[in-house]
């Protein structure tokens, strides 16, 4: 699959993406010396081991060994491969990416899984074909363009559909010999007692709702009967429709997030639409759950800042306090907004009410920090003119305050001084009395910050080697010189294909450690294929990552040295001549301690007679 992505386009997409500007959307990253470090996102990593080489795009954590380029990275994060991987990358950059190439990454799916997103797709083209071009659908249609005041384009655009009451999708499947089983797995249908099936949707506007990539996964659906009990019903969890996934409108939202930088976040489909018509289409809503973490990592891999629009009642207002704190302890980085609407409106009654360009005007202008925000909370369902709920109101001020920079902190305190007729600096005095009481969640961000900005090292120029690098850095003792000499000749060979040749050559040569042995192979088959060498491309080449940490150590202690001839024949000699002298003192050293233990004399003066000629001989 991967070799139908043209090299010139991966290469491209190589010089076009910054490795730290990708791993720095799931950690924090400081620069220190040549190297930028932070917090490895794959694991709970409480000192910062991550290490990543702008100048030549790789990475590398030296707690968990996972290292390579930016592909593998995104591969390893995201879970994809490594076709998916180029072209995520590609369209981050805004890339042009030939649509065969999407296609041949795109991942087979199973067929009775292909079976059901066909389904869903046809019931969606079955719906708005009924809503905008038969009787049936003549009432919603009027629903929507006089209440809702949605033009025939919009209704298009977001495929808002009408479900009649008369089984329409279930006559469709049956004249399509589309079996029971799909039917009940599509959730499409609903069942009786007797097994009867019956159009899930009857009665209602429906709504598609689309994964990343568009292809529909499930409807919401409101209904016309003012008499039904159940305004809204969405399709039910299952394993390609799971509410804290799917964004609705991120499919199409998508490229003006990553244009704008900016992503807003709605509570209802209608304020996202509403947002679109307003001129605002950078817009999403959560499918009537909590905003999870897997909506914050889709968000804020192409969004630097978040936007909350929720409704000004109290369940909007609790909303956007758990969306705040969730999205401060997953992304410390990104710019946190939240949008004030006039009169506590939702976004589509601005629109319907006051008009798009008042809504336009509030999402753009009528933005909170969180702090403003949290305060503004605090004071709802209060009186502020009961002396009790006005030092309660002070008391949550204050807890927030701490949490604010001082400049806002001196903003908010004008303001409570102003509005409330108290001295500023008794608000002041205050604020430094009240003790921190922070969240658990609070206390995990900081302590994470703290780490990410404080790391621990004592090189700033070279990180500090554990485990396997350790053992074998540049000032190991002799007892290692064997395994530095391999790791040298490897560096050689990749930076001079003519030592590759002369170790070829060398009748009777090979690598002590079988993994030396497999890296010159593949080095061998990857000049063949390469007029230069690039370790981010080596290391895509390879996708193995014992090898690639392997590579790594190497190009650390290795890299910056120059190809030595004299050199080569030295760690030739090493490898050829010095390994088996080493095996030998080795097996004798375990003979002799074997003797010791057995007391026997005899053997142990023959062994160390052995072994102190050996050694005369190697030190000649």
């Amino acid at each position: 699959m991967a070799n139908r992505i043209p090299e010139s386009f991966i290469a491209e997409v190589r010089q076009k993406v910054n490795i730290v500007d990708v791993i720095g959307q799931y950690t924090q990253l400081v620069k220190r010396g040549r190297q930028w470090t932070g917090s490895c996102p794959f694991h709970d990593d409480r000192h910062p081991s991550l290490f990543v080489e702008e100048n030549k795009q790789v990475f590398n954590c030296f707690s968990c060994g996972r290292s390579g380029s930016v592909f593998s990275f995104v591969m390893e994060k995201e879970g994809m491969s490594y076709p998916e991987a180029i072209i995520s990358l590609a369209e981050s950059v805004d890339m042009q990416v030939d649509s065969q190439f999407v296609a041949d990454a795109t991942p087979r799916i199973d067929p009775k899984t292909q079976a059901i997103f066909d389904l869903q797709a046809a019931a969606q083209r079955l719906y708005q074909h009924i809503l905008q071009h038969t009787t049936s659908g003549e009432t919603a249609l009027h629903y929507l363009h006089d209440k809702r005041q949605l033009t025939d384009e919009t209704i298009k655009q977001f495929g808002i559909g009408f479900v009649p009451d008369d089984n329409v999708l279930l006559q469709y499947a049956e004249t399509q010999n589309i079996s029971r089983e799909i039917m009940l797995a599509s959730d499409l249908f609903l069942s009786n007692d007797e097994g009867r099936l019956r159009d899930r949707f009857a009665g209602r506007v429906v709504w598609p709702i689309r994964s990343t990539n568009g292809q529909v996964v499930g409807f919401s659906g409101r209904t016309l009967d003012s008499k039904n009990s159940i305004k809204y019903m969405n399709s039910p969890e299952s394993p390609f429709f799971n509410k804290g996934q799917i964004l609705y409108n991120f499919d199409l939202a998508k490229g003006d997030i990553r244009k704008t930088g900016t992503a807003m976040i709605f509570e209802g489909f209608m304020d996202v639409i509403s947002s679109e018509i307003a001129g605002r289409p950078a817009a999403v809503a959560t499918m009537g759950t909590a905003l999870t973490q897997d909506h914050v990592r889709q968000l804020t891999r192409l969004a630097k800042r978040i936007l909350l629009v929720y409704d000004g009642d109290e369940a909007g207002q609790n909303a956007a306090k758990r969306s705040i704190h969730l999205i401060q302890a997953q992304k410390q980085d990104v710019d946190i907004g939240i949008v004030h609407l006039p009169d506590d409106l939702d976004p589509d009654e601005v629109r319907v009410q006051k008009g798009k360009e008042v809504l336009k005007q509030a999402l753009d202008q009528n933005i909170q920090t969180p702090i403003a925000f949290l305060i503004q909370a605090a004071r709802y369902n209060k009186n502020l003119s009961n002396q009790t709920q006005y030092l309660a109101f002070l008391g949550e001020a204050m807890t927030i305050l701490q949490q604010a920079t001082p400049v806002e902190q001196d903003m908010q305190l004008t303001r409570i001084a102003n509005e409330f007729g108290t001295s500023k600096q008794a608000l002041i005095e205050q604020l430094k009395q009240t003790p921190k009481r922070q969240s658990k969640e609070t206390v995990n961000r900081t302590s994470q910050h703290f780490h990410q900005q404080s790391p621990q090292i004592t090189d700033m120029e070279e990180p500090p080697l554990t485990g396997d690098d350790a053992a074998f850095s540049s000032n190991q003792q002799s007892t290692n010189q064997i395994e530095q000499a391999e790791r040298a000749l490897i560096m050689a060979m990749i930076k001079s294909p003519q030592v590759l040749e002369q170790v070829s050559d060398t009748t009777g040569f090979a690598f002590v450690h079988p993994e030396y042995q497999l890296l010159m192979m593949l080095i061998a088959i990857y000049q063949k294929q390469q007029a230069h060498f690039d370790l981010a491309q080596f290391m895509d080449f390879i996708q193995k990552p014992e090898l690639n940490q392997r590579i790594l150590a190497i190009d650390r202690t290795f890299g910056d040295l120059a190809v030595e001839p004299g050199a080569i024949s030295d760690y030739l000699r090493i490898i050829m001549h010095d390994a088996p002298v080493e095996a030998q003192i080795k097996t004798l050293q375990q003979a002799i301690d074997v003797a010791k233990q057995q007391h026997d004399d005899n053997k142990l003066l023959q062994l160390t007679t052995e072994l102190i000629n050996i050694k005369k001989q190697r030190n000649k």
